[in-house]
Order: structure tokens, then sequence, then C-alpha cells
């Protein structure tokens, strides 16, 4: 099945399930302090009613699966059960800054939603298994354990202390090193490479375990730091290396699968609890439906996007991942001694894993 097929079937099945959720949101009444219209997302307004705009925020290229995810599922499934009241405004590509400004502007409610990945995580470190090296090894396992309602719960606890609501884990990808300088096929072939690794102190330490000489920036800066030198790669899914355009700058692709990455529904609490119960239930269903629609997108399009990496020549190898994964462990174990939090998330995972098996 292609992609398009894909995300047709996975959007049929999002519009059905918000057909449900919407007749929810038409029969709810308004939480206090509103009126009916201000309420009730599942209300089409009139024609001389302006639409009210939902932005979301996130720092992927516009032909990524998270964004066409967005466009094609999300928009759709809340335009259509808000009757036109609501417009959902897509902001990709870090348009509204990178993601520790706009994740700023999502706990202030100036922007209604974002796209999360794992900048809060020094302050929630169950939040550090989203982007941990080594968690997961299977995509599709990872994704179901993830979103069960007990572990995403868990994950979540205490965002409403600072102002946000999560709603749902996407993958972003399975993590692979790029890099302008020699093909990777062991640890030794890491060893002094500038690898660009985000501001986040656990990945910092993953990269170090594998010897790199770690370099921190935003993903706005990636592109020009490749081309100028500044670093020699970075380790982020080949649907990024490709849709980001750094393959221009990049000659080597090795597929460790490092990391398997999530990111998850981010919305502002403001913006959340102005809603009715109802409106509520409609906008978890398209978050729910936008998860699944984007790992449909996700998996179907990572062989193609290797394959075209490989056609614009970029030089794939494919080393012995345990070597690697050896040493990534021991920043496991170091965080789950320093994080209480973090073992037992873990632990509650590796649990609802054997569960699901």
């Amino acid at each position: 099945m292609n992609m398009k097929r894909a995300l047709s079937t996975v959007a049929a099945a999002a519009l059905c399930m918000g057909a449900f959720t919407g007749c929810m949101g038409d029969s709810a009444a308004p939480s206090a302090g509103q009126s009916a219209e201000q309420s009730n997302l599942g209300t089409a307004g009139s024609a001389s009613t302006a639409a009210i705009p939902i932005k979301i925020a996130n720092f992927f290229a516009d032909n990524h699966p998270a964004n066409i995810a967005l466009n094609e599922v999300f928009k759709p499934m809340i335009e259509e059960k808000t009757g036109g009241r609501y417009v959902v405004e897509v902001y990709g590509n870090n348009t509204l800054g990178a993601e520790k400004e706009f994740m700023e502007a999502v706990k202030l409610g100036t922007v209604e939603m974002a796209l999360g990945g794992s900048i809060l995580s020094e302050q929630f470190p169950k939040l550090k298994v989203v982007e941990f090296p080594w968690v997961f090894d299977d995509l599709q396992g990872a994704y179901n354990v993830l979103n069960d309602p007990e572990v995403s719960a868990e994950i979540f606890e205490g965002f409403d202390k600072v102002g946000l609501v999560g709603r749902g884990f996407f993958v972003n990808g399975v993590r692979a090193i790029s890099n302008s300088k020699r093909p990777i096929n062991s640890l030794e072939d890491c060893q002094g490479l500038k690898m660009r690794m985000p501001e986040v102190q656990h990945m910092v330490d993953g990269g170090k375990a594998l010897g790199f000489s770690v370099v921190t920036m935003s993903m706005s800066e990636i592109f020009t730091a490749l081309q100028q030198g500044v670093i020699d790669g970075q380790e982020n899914a080949p649907t990024t290396l490709l849709t980001s355009g750094w393959y221009e700058v990049q000659e080597h692709l090795a597929l460790v699968n490092h990391q398997i990455s999530f990111n998850w529904m981010c919305i502002s609490s403001k913006f959340y609890d102005s809603l009715s119960a109802g409106d509520q239930a409609i906008l978890d269903a398209a978050c729910a439906a936008y998860c699944d629609a984007e790992l449909a997108l996700y998996m179907e399009a990572e062989a193609q996007d290797i394959k075209t990496l490989e056609d614009k020549g970029v030089k794939v190898t494919y080393p012995d991942r345990e070597p690697f994964k050896a040493a990534g462990e021991s920043v496991i174990t170091d965080y789950c001694e320093k994080f209480p939090e973090f073992d037992a998330i873990l632990n509650t995972i590796h649990e609802k894993e054997a569960e699901l098996a």
C-alpha cells in the first residue's frame, strides 16, 4: 500500500471517530464563564463569525510525515467537526521559533498547540524515554506502549502545573547517524567526529558514550553548521535528513538505529481548559487520529527515503548494532541512578511491553 493509500485509510477512520466525538461536542453544556458559541467546538458558526485559529508550532519540514499528517488528517478533522468555526494553522520549519521558544508560547497560551520533543525532559525526567537511546527495539511495539493510557498518563503527570496538556505520542523517527567525513561501521569510526546533538543532556551523554565530540544547537542551525564545517554530522531519522536537505552536505549515513524517537501532541492548558468536555473529546480524538496517521506515513516513507538518499549519492552503511548498544546502555544505568522517576517509567514500560507481547 503506497503512502497516499495508507493516509487515506487512516484519514477515513479518523473522520469516523470524529463523527462520534462530534456528537458528544454538540450535546455538551458550556463551561462556567463561557457562552455556548465560545465553548462548543462541535457547533457550526454563522457566516458572519470569523474562524478562530488553532496555531500548531513545530520544527519539522513541511514535507515531513509529521506536518503532512497535520495538514491532511488533523486539520480537516477539526475543521469539519467544528463546522468551520475553528481553523487549524500549521507553522512548521521553526516559523514560530525553535522548540524552546514555541513551547514557552504554548505555556503562555499565545500559541494553542505544538509538536513537543524532549526540551522539557530536564524538568520532567519521565519524558526522557521518548528520545532516550536503546530503550526500544521495535517501532510498532514502542508506539503501542507509549500510547497505552496508563503509560502516557504517567509520562504526562505534572504537565498541567506548567500550563501544558499532553495528548498522544507520534514517531519522529528511528534515528541514524550522518556525517561528511567517513563511513561508520564500528565504534572506532565515531571517535572525534563533531556531532550535533540537541540541547538535551541525556542525548549529549549518549553521543559522548559512542565517542563523538558533541556540539549542541537547535535544528534550525544544522544546515548552515554542516555547510560551514562547524559540525561533521548529525543524528536524526533518514526522513529528516532527506526532508531537511542536509543530505546535500552529508555523504555518509549509518543506520545504527540507536534511538526510536517520539514526539508528543502538546496543547496549551489555557486553550484546553476553555473547552467543554465534549469539545475536549473532539480534540483528543483528532490527536489520536493524527498519531495513527503519522505513524502509517512514517513507516511507509522510511524505506523509500533511504533509497532516495542513496540515489542522491549518500553512502549507507549497516553497522552491527550490538557494540553501540553495549556502549550506550551505560547512560541508561547512570540516569536510572540519577532520576528515580526515569527508572520508574522504564519499569512501567518494560512491564507493559511484556503485557502487550
